[in-house]
Formats: structure tokens, sequence, C-alpha cells
């Protein structure tokens, strides 16, 4: 559909289905996520464990629903922090010009020149393991797409009409930047929120697989997958679930990004 509507529903029940699982964790779990048990080792897909037992006889759809609480955490804490700092740079460079602005996209492009999975190895092995290193990690490969969007929509409405009006009137630049300028970059932001959102979770899945993210005994989907290496031709069912999880959530934030794309953007 031309104004998005059709993708936003598919993504919000798809994403909405993910959270409700996170939240639900909260209050409870079929088992202790932790509770090994030598007797239900490798158990297949029955109604007393949806998705099975892996290798020490967890229940793997438990561990995957409280990994859903740590994966978004990741998720959502990259992106927000992300987001700040990239419209302080964006709005900046933007707004300023010149040597500012030539100082900051230089210090993106140097961001830029290196691959990210490569620097988040390198801040994470500096540093040390953990949900918190991987926020970092993450939060300064994400930040360069980010300010550029920012910056571009800065340049765009800086020169608009009303801006010019608004420094005659004598209004302050800082005002201009956050209650007139940075408001207009938000549709162009909120997609990019979005698919900024699925992307943290394929990347914090892929260092968490790797063994540099969330570390046991807290299980993360990443974590689940590498697990599940060993036995997962005897036992498929183990990677099917934290699998399927990231399936479904990526799918639902593409969705959502898609259809607020198509709604503001087209």
């Amino acid at each position: 559909m031309k104004n998005g509507k059709f993708e936003f529903r598919v993504g919000f029940v798809l994403t909405g289905i993910i959270l409700a699982l996170a939240i639900l964790s909260v209050f409870y779990t079929p088992y202790d996520i932790n509770l090994m048990d030598k007797a239900s080792r490798q158990i297949s897909p029955c109604l007393s464990h949806l998705f099975g037992t892996d290798n020490y006889g967890r229940d793997v759809f438990s561990r995957a629903i409280v990994g859903t609480r740590f994966t978004m955490l990741v998720a959502l804490s990259t992106v927000g922090s992300c987001t700040v700092i990239a419209s302080v740079l964006g709005l900046l460079s933007g707004y300023a010009g010149g040597v500012v602005d030539e100082i900051i996209m230089r210090l993106i492009d140097a961001i830029n020149s290196f691959p990210d999975i490569l620097i988040a190895l390198i801040i994470v092995t500096i540093l040390d393991y953990g949900k918190y290193t991987i926020i970092l990690a993450l939060c300064v490969t994400f930040v360069p797409s980010f300010t550029r969007i920012i910056r571009t929509a800065t340049i765009q409405y800086k020169n608009e009409v009303f801006v010019r009006s608004l420094r005659v009137m004598g209004v302050s630049d800082l005002r201009i930047l956050l209650v007139h300028i940075f408001p207009n970059t938000w549709p162009r932001l909120l997609s990019t929120i979005v698919i900024g959102l699925s992307n943290a979770i394929l990347a914090e899945a892929a260092m968490s697989y790797l063994g540099l993210g969330i570390q046991p005994p807290t299980p993360s989907w990443g974590r689940m997958l590498q697990e599940a290496q060993p036995i997962v031709y005897n036992a498929p069912w183990v990677a099917l679930c934290p699998g399927l999880m990231i399936v479904v959530t990526i799918v639902g934030l593409n969705c959502i990004g898609e259809g607020l794309r198509k709604r503001y953007l087209t």
C-alpha cells in the first residue's frame, strides 16, 4: 500500500508479540532459565517444553523469552544513545557549517573508514565483555549514519524562509535548532531509528555468537545460537527458537520502518 499502513500494521503485530513476551518474562517463565536437568537433556518440542530443551536440560523457550529482554535492552540503549549523540553532532555540523562542519564530518569519515565489526571488536576487546560494553561499541558504529541524516535535514531547513524570519526576529540559534529545526528532522529520522533497532539486534546477536557480547549465564539470542552449534544436527530445535525470534523481530521492525518511510517520505 502506498501510504504504508499495511506494512506498519504487520510490523506492529510482529514486534508487539516479541515485546509482550519480553514483558511476560519479567513476571513469569515456564521454567528456571538456569535449571539444569540431566534427565531432560535434548527433549524435542512437546507440550511441556514448547521448543524442547538444550544439552543441559534447560527449557529453550524460557531462555529465549528472557533473552528477549537483554537483546532489546542492548538494541534500545544503543539506538537511544546513538540518536542523542548524532543529533548534537548533526545539528551542530549542519547549522554551523564551515570549520565546525569540516571537523565533524572528517571525524565521521574516519570512523566510516573502518569496518563496523572491526571497530566493535576493538572496543569490546580493549574494555571488557558484557552488555554495557557492547552498547558502547555498537553506538560508535551507528553514530556516523545517524549524524549524516540529521546533518542533511538541518542543512535543508536552515535556509528555509521560516528560519530566516526567526533570525530577523532575533530568535537565538539554540532555540531555532531545538524548537524549529530538530522537530522537522523527526519524520526522516523515525524510520532510520526503527531500522537501526533491527541492525542493532543483528549486530548484538553476531557479537554474542562470537562470544564477545552478553556473557553467560545471562541468555541472549546470539549466545543461544552459539551454544546450539555443537548439537544442531541432533537437536535442531535448540537453534530454532532464538533464530525464529530474531527473524520475527527483524521482519517486524523492517515493516514498521518501511511503513514510516512511505508515510512521511513519499
